[in-house]
């Protein structure tokens, strides 16, 4: 006997239907548009696109073996706290920390609804399975 279990389509109208409900919930959260607005401002920052050029460079240069290592890890080390002390970036983390928190309370109130863990059965399986 195939002790398999039955899965239910994600085509089903229903919970697609409950699942765009959720999402459209999350989306008008504070923590949701908080950090909406702090991506928007850090992504359009002069300065902060300016560092993050120079800190991708030192990272290619450190990843490649060029140049001198430590002198790209101190640049590197350099512009990360030069970056991290800027007050846009600091707004921009607080809001992602409040939204990592959002969605830790959202997989707690659905993995204890299911009885298992969610968000770490919705990962890929590292199994050879084949699934």
């Amino acid at each position: 006997m195939d002790e398999t279990p039955v899965v239910t389509s994600f085509d089903d109208a229903v919970l697609q239907a409950q699942v765009h409900a959720l999402a459209t919930l999350i989306q008008e959260t504070d923590a949701y548009q908080a950090f909406l607005r702090a991506y928007k401002a850090a992504s359009e920052d002069a300065q902060v696109q300016h560092l993050a050029a120079q800190i991708r460079e030192h990272n290619r240069a450190l990843q490649w073996a060029e140049g001198d290592y430590l002198a790209h890890q101190q640049a590197l080390e350099a512009l990360q706290a030069e970056m991290n002390a800027l007050p846009l970036m600091q707004t921009y983390r607080q809001a992602e920390a409040d939204l990592v928190r959002l969605f830790a309370a959202v997989d707690r109130e659905i993995s204890a609804a299911l009885g298992v863990p969610f968000a770490r059965n919705a990962r890929r399986s590292g199994c050879a399975c084949g699934r």
